[in-house]
């Protein structure tokens, strides 16, 4: 489910009610009121009614004239609070038409009533719509700016609707979470959100909230899971009437089914939401239903009926700048064409796939919410101790204005060295006090120092893995691709110019191309090893040892004691890359013939033991700043706050001894 689609639905329930809209006499009821000559509050009551009945829809057009109707009557009213209202509904109708300027205008407009009506729910409703709107924009730092701003005048409210606005504020923090591939974080808010009961609009949340869960659980892998969140939002949407919703519970079912490959059905589920977004006159949602189509007749080899969905979503997707959709539709004309032989034309819309791939491609955004939601939570943290600190203070300052009242009229002779001893003893606290804070102030100058030297190691080590990763799909997905593509026309000649057999230069030619290829897809897979992702830390680490072994320059054996489960995807990445670092170091400068890998695990405490037969080194009079490899190495595990050790012998060999504590 891609971010413009789960955000568009947590939009459209943020305005909901619970309210039955369901006899068109009441709708005509309502006409009749707005329409009158006469101007007045009933009018403006009648047309938020349908905005609202129409919002709950999805019929964005129908919102915005009656919105439109409303603005200059509450104008005329002097009437500031639903003005204000009215300007809010505004702004998110413009979102979900994909005007996101009009948007913004009216959303920030909101903002500025705050002042003069005060009204809560519709700040932090405005702070969830502008983070809706940055999302739809990609820029989800900001986003989650806006969000956290939500949770923080929630978090300080103790009125009952105010909080129950917390389920739409975690909801769309998941989103956010989600889109970054943050997937078991952004799961981790979806149940808390899920938890909570007996607020506005709950039916439908819990069907975008399902949703949510099922494409992590998605990307997880996890199918059982996944599915079981699928149905139930299948289930919580049965009672509502939203094509909107239906539409995108329709579409989630068409990506399980693909997903499993059972591509009738997926075909089915799509058609289901292309005809609904045609109903609707939703162009964006339309444009990626016409992408999945084309996608599925491209499966099932009808060639014919991909071109046309793919062309239609091309075309949408170029007008709406929905470069993902644009560079999918690239894809699948670029195979269609292959499949026509039309060779020059699949190299066009090849180059075309990749231009707008980039364009689609947003990478920096995850450490930024990592961060921004770290530092709301240590906010938080902060604010209790202070508030703790605070009230023992007041409770000592009592306490000493206590004992002075009574020293003072309990004895009257020794009242003047009492006042010397109490005015020394005050001299002392206060001088104690103050050398107290000092120390803190001081303690906390070197805390923030060392957070924000984690924080750089962080945003360091990630910004290698992301680089590792691009360069990584850049090699398999552009070069890998292009050679696959000059072999193809290798083999083309020589089927059309068989002569070509017997040219020695066309052979050596061909067999450059085919060990270039394989060369290629070796350092996409040594950057990034795809056994890492989809197996995880052991079987990468014991397919890294036979790799090396299989050369027969150097054994390298692996024992794994009390693994069971694996460790989250950052853990594992930063200990391949340790151990990765420490074979290339060993290979490079040991000239060792043997070297043996343990991970024994005891309970959360992981202990790793690299240990070689080479020539090993004098650690006192080793300098580690000529040694980047060792230098990495070491910057790895104090990632993961861990412990190094090295021991080494000349002429006896080198051993690496690293201890962590894992949570799995």
């Amino acid at each position: 489910m891609t971010r413009f689609l789960r955000t568009s639905f947590i939009l459209l329930i943020v305005l909901s009610i619970n309210f039955s809209y369901g006899q068109s006499t009441y709708l005509d009821s309502l006409l009749a009121i707005a329409t009158r000559s006469k101007v007045d509050s009933n009018s403006v009551i009648a047309l938020t009614h349908l905005q609202r009945y129409y919002f709950e829809r999805g019929l964005y057009d129908s919102t915005l004239k009656y919105a439109q109707l409303a603005l200059p009557i509450t104008e005329t009213l002097k009437d500031t609070k639903r003005q204000a209202r009215i300007t809010y509904n505004l702004g998110m109708t413009y979102t979900n038409l994909v005007r996101y300027d009009s948007a913004k205008k009216y959303l920030d407009a909101t903002q500025a009533y705050w002042p003069i009506i005060h009204d809560t729910v519709l700040q932090v409703s405005s702070y969830n719509a502008l983070a809706i709107l940055s999302n739809y924009q990609s820029d989800y730092p900001q986003a989650v700016k806006y969000l956290l701003e939500s949770a923080a005048i929630i978090d300080q409210s103790k009125t009952k609707s105010i909080q129950q606005l917390m389920p739409q504020v975690y909801s769309t923090i998941s989103s956010n979470l989600i889109a970054q591939k943050q997937y078991e974080k952004g799961i981790e808010y979806s149940i808390k959100a899920l938890r909570l009961k007996d607020y506005p609009g709950e039916p439908r949340y819990r069907v975008i909230l399902h949703l949510d869960v099922f494409d992590a659980y998605l990307q997880l892998n996890q199918m059982d899971l996944a599915k079981a969140h699928l149905d139930s939002a299948v289930l919580f949407n049965q009672p509502l009437n939203n094509r909107v919703i239906t539409n995108l519970v329709s579409r989630n079912e068409g990506v399980y089914y693909n997903y499993v490959k059972d591509y009738p059905q997926a075909l089915a589920s799509y058609l289901k939401s292309y005809q609904l977004s045609e109903t609707l006159k939703y162009a964006s949602l339309k444009s990626q239903a016409a992408n999945n189509i084309s996608g599925i007749y491209l499966i099932l080899l009808k060639y014919e009926e991909a071109r046309k969905y793919a062309l239609e979503a091309n075309e949408i997707g170029r007008r709406l700048k929905q470069f993902e959709v644009v560079s999918n539709s690239y894809g699948a004309l670029k195979q269609i064409a292959i499949a026509d032989n039309d060779f020059k034309t699949a190299v066009k819309y090849a180059e075309l796939n990749k231009i707008y791939a980039d364009s689609a491609t947003n990478a920096a955004t995850q450490k930024e919410t990592l961060f921004l939601e770290s530092k709301y939570q240590n906010q938080r943290k902060e604010n209790e101790i202070a508030g703790l600190t605070i009230a023992n203070t007041q409770h000592e300052l009592s306490v000493v204005k206590r004992n002075r009242f009574l020293i003072g009229g309990g004895i009257l002779s020794g009242a003047a060295l009492l006042i010397l001893g109490l005015l020394f003893k005050t001299s002392r606290q206060r001088q104690l006090l103050a050398e107290r804070e000092q120390t803190i102030q001081r303690e906390q100058i070197k805390f923030l120092e060392r957070q924000q030297q984690v924080v750089s190691l962080q945003s360091m080590i990630n910004g290698q893995e992301t680089e590792r990763t691009r360069i990584a799909k850049d090699l398999h997905d552009g070069l890998g691709g292009l050679f696959s593509t000059v072999k193809m026309y290798f083999s083309s000649l020589q089927h059309d110019m068989p002569e070509l057999k017997e040219k020695e230069l066309f052979q050596k030619s061909y067999s450059l191309v085919d060990s270039a290829s394989v060369e290629i897809r070796r350092i996409a897979h040594s950057m990034m090893p795809e056994v890492l992702m989809k197996l995880g830390l052991v079987n990468a680490l014991k397919d890294l040892c036979d790799n090396i072994s299989a050369g027969k320059l150097i054994k390298v054996s692996l024992e794994v004691h009390g693994i069971q489960n694996r460790c989250n995807a950052n853990t594992e990445i930063m200990l391949y890359r340790i151990i990765q670092e420490l074979l290339n170091n060993i290979m490079k400068h040991a000239n060792a013939t043997e070297v043996i890998i343990q991970f024994i695990k005891e309970a959360e405490r992981l202990s790793v033991v690299v240990e070689d037969n080479g020539q090993g080194f004098n650690t006192q009079q080793f300098d580690e700043s000529k040694s980047t490899g060792l230098e990495t190495v070491k910057s790895r595990v104090s990632y993961l706050n861990g412990k190094l050790s090295i021991d080494s012998e000349k002429g006896i060999g080198t051993t690496i001894m690293m201890d962590f504590l894992i949570n799995e």
